[in-house]
């Protein structure tokens, strides 16, 4: 009993020290102000004097040091020792200073910390100027929390309001300590990281085509929904190139996006282009949707768009529509622009505004029949190098289809469909006269009017279950044949219809589609539980022609685009009579969800080959990604051209943090040349990274080699010419 009456004896200072610690709450003007410390005493009337482990809190800050001293009736605040001020995100440590509680100013000497989550200050001396802002003076700004940090800018003198901006002059970009770029302003945002207005950092970049390129923007806010950049370009090589890209909701349904770039080129090919998409809903099921790319010329949008995709497409299309869809019905008023770029002269299709009512799967009274109905009244125009249409050419179309699904023995369903179209062309092709067999406008009004069948046959199917279900390893197999038959007649004037989209592709035909189609099924463990799994499908499609003359409009030797053709495979075969289509295969294996590979190929019976061949694939995990695609097509009849190319693309690494490589490219094997290519290499640290860029083409005018670099500051964004992707930081 001794013993421990002696330690209690001993633990007595130290919890009476605990409990004793001292604490004032003193009375302001701008709300009380408490002090708490080890030892506090009051020196005077007003000024107290705190030591050992001192917090004072006033507000929503806190402020914590070996030792202070505060004068309560001017509000001036002593830190005698190193100390810490604390407030919502902002950590501020420093050697000593002195703060006013009362005007929300002071000096703070030697500090270092955080205005926010992301950027960190460094001072010699930062002296506060008001409840939320300061200016520091010989230091540096950056969001790295190395003692020699990663990237930084130089502070000779600057302003940082917290929650807001930190504006520094004449100030130099630092990678460790080492100047690379030299700043007269800079506006780096803090916490809120509201929409501003003012220049965007600029950027360069390299290209043996257009010669060493400057870029300048600047951003614009023009309202709460409303922002716009303008962009300058130099191209040492090209001239100057101006473009802006505008962004604004103005209310929770409507958005609207537009951008355009203009250059006049040094070597002639230069242009303009301008693209916009835009969206609104009103009441009562309205929406109305604008979509629209324009461009003065082909060769300039080769020359500058930024990708392989935009510089190979030979169409740019515009449509504006208000559309209304309730239930099975469909309303929509559209107007349409469509341009498709040819060496000896474009082709333009415009379709006035028109008016598009559609009925889908109407069922008629009680019985299992079924009606669609298409409906348009539409103005067009077309424009080629041989035909120009004078004014608006008029058509109307009716089209009704009524159908049933009659179910047969075994799961076996048919389907028949009869139909009816009538279609009125305000204007018409008619021949030259004269022993000229040329196809030129007339003005003379043209209908059109035909019957149509088509009969369906699904349903029916064969399966089969393999493999040891005691065990778990199981594979079904199901075998499905489909049979479509398709009659249509009185089209008997192929030849005088104005060419305008896919309606005017529409014959005469007689014919039957079968195919097969094998897919094979396998479980799959998923942290779900059991999940049945498609492993493998095959399909076999074939056409029979019945007339092979398409009611008189096929022509020998010519490219026929007939509906009957492209309805079954995507590459033409039209240039030959024939009463067999190509075998059409297509096989789809997926192992597991993470690889799929699809081969497409067409085997043409009459020439005894294959016509194309299409392989498509990809393998991916959590650092890395294979795909490929390789396109192979034979010049067999007109119409078909000889191609061989393959494109590639592989990623390795995570952007999130460390070394990451990713290139693509498309390669022609029958000319033994690099289309396009584009390699790119990342490293990311915690509060940086760096990307360089290798960007080549080789299309039509274009033969270009571009380097890109760029370096990525987390919370102010980017030097150089490659976007931040958004999975960093």
């Amino acid at each position: 009993m001794a013993a421990v009456a002696f330690l209690l004896l001993l633990a007595l200072p130290a919890m009476g020290q605990s409990r004793d610690r001292a604490r004032v709450e003193l009375v302001s003007e701008h709300g009380p102000v408490t002090i708490e410390a080890d030892r506090l005493a009051r020196e005077s009337k007003d000024l107290w004097v705190a030591e050992g482990q001192v917090v004072v809190t006033h507000q929503d800050s806190t402020i914590e040091a070996g030792r202070m001293t505060y004068d309560s009736r001017t509000g001036q605040l002593l830190i005698l020792e190193s100390f810490e001020v604390k407030r919502g995100d902002l950590r501020l440590k420093g050697s000593d200073g002195e703060l006013n509680l009362e005007t929300q100013t002071g000096i703070l000497r030697q500090v270092e910390g955080s205005t926010d989550r992301n950027i960190l200050v460094q001072a010699e001396t930062l002296h506060k100027t008001g409840p939320d802002s300061y200016e520091a003076r010989n230091g540096f700004l950056t969001a790295c929390e190395e003692a020699i940090p990663k990237w930084s800018f130089t502070v000779r003198k600057g302003t940082i309001t917290s929650g807001e901006r930190a504006r520094i002059h004449h100030t130099f970009f630092k990678i460790k300590n080492i100047p690379v770029f030299y700043f007269p302003f800079m506006s780096i945002p803090t916490e809120k990281k509201e929409r501003s207005s003012g220049f965007l950092l600029p950027s360069t970049g390299a290209s043996d085509n257009k010669g060493r390129r400057l870029s300048q923007s600047i951003y614009l806010v023009l309202g709460r929904s409303t922002d716009i950049i303008f962009h300058e370009d130099y191209y040492s090589k090209r001239g100057f190139g101006h473009g802006f890209a505008l962004r604004t909701r103005p209310n929770q349904t409507s958005s609207l996006e537009l951008d355009g770039y203009l250059i006049k080129d040094s070597m002639e090919q230069g242009g303009a282009s301008l693209n916009g998409r835009g969206e609104t809903r009103f009441g009562n099921g309205y929406r109305a949707v604008a979509d629209f790319n324009f461009v003065s010329n082909f060769t300039f949008r080769q020359v500058f768009s930024d990708n392989f995709f935009t510089a190979t497409r030979p169409t740019e299309s515009s449509t504006l529509f208000l559309s209304r869809n309730q239930g099975s019905r469909s309303l929509n008023v559209s107007f349409s622009r469509e341009e498709t770029f040819f060496p000896e002269g474009n082709v333009v299709v415009q379709s006035a505004p028109g008016a598009q009512f559609r009925l889908s799967g109407h069922k008629l009274r009680d019985i299992p029949v079924y009606l669609d109905l298409d409906t348009s009244a539409e103005g067009l125009t077309r424009r080629d190098s041989l035909l120009e249409t004078s004014g608006l050419t008029q058509r109307l179309d009716f089209f009704p289809q009524i159908y049933a699904s009659l179910p047969l023995a075994q799961g076996l369903r048919v389907t028949p469909r009869l139909a009816f179209r009538e279609t009125f062309y305000g204007n018409s092709l008619a021949e030259a006269g004269d022993g000229d067999s040329r196809e030129v406008f007339s003005e003379e009004s043209f209908s059109r009017r035909y019957a149509e069948l088509t009969v369906d046959l699904k349903g029916w199917g064969l399966s089969r279950i393999y493999g040891d279900p005691a065990q778990g390893r199981r594979m079904k197999h199901l075998i499905e044949p489909t049979f479509r038959y398709q009659y249509r007649t009185g089209i008997d004037r192929f030849d005088r219809l104005l060419r305008f989209d896919h309606l005017e592709s529409i014959t005469d035909t007689n014919e039957v589609e079968y195919g097969l189609f094998n897919r094979f099924f396998v479980k799959r463990r998923t942290p779900h539980g059991s999940q049945t799994h498609e492993l493998l499908a095959l399909k076999l499609v074939q056409k029979h022609f019945l007339d092979p003359d398409f009611g008189g409009a096929f022509q020998a030797g010519a490219v026929n685009q007939f509906l009957s053709f492209h309805s079954l495979t995507g590459f033409p075969f039209g240039g030959l009579r024939r009463g067999f289509s190509p075998i059409t295969a297509v096989a789809r294996v997926t192992p597991e969800p993470r690889v799929n590979f699809d081969v497409r190929t067409d085997y043409d019976p009459d020439f005894h080959r294959v016509r194309n061949v299409a392989v498509m694939g990809f393998v991916h995990s959590e650092r890395f990604l294979l795909g490929t695609a390789y396109f192979v097509t034979r010049e067999l009849e007109p119409g078909t051209i000889q191609t061989n190319q393959v494109q590639g693309q592989i990623a390795l690494g995570h952007l999130g943090r460390g070394a990451s490589l990713s290139s693509t490219i498309s390669y022609d094997v029958h000319s033994a040349r690099f289309l396009n290519y584009r390699t790119r290499l990342n490293y990311f640290w915690d509060c940086c990274g760096v990307s360089l860029d290798f960007v080549g083409f080789n299309v039509g005018v274009r033969q270009e080699n571009q380097i890109r670099f760029s370096f990525y500051l987390k919370g102010i964004g980017t030097i150089g010419t490659i976007k931040q992707p958004r999975s960093v930081f």
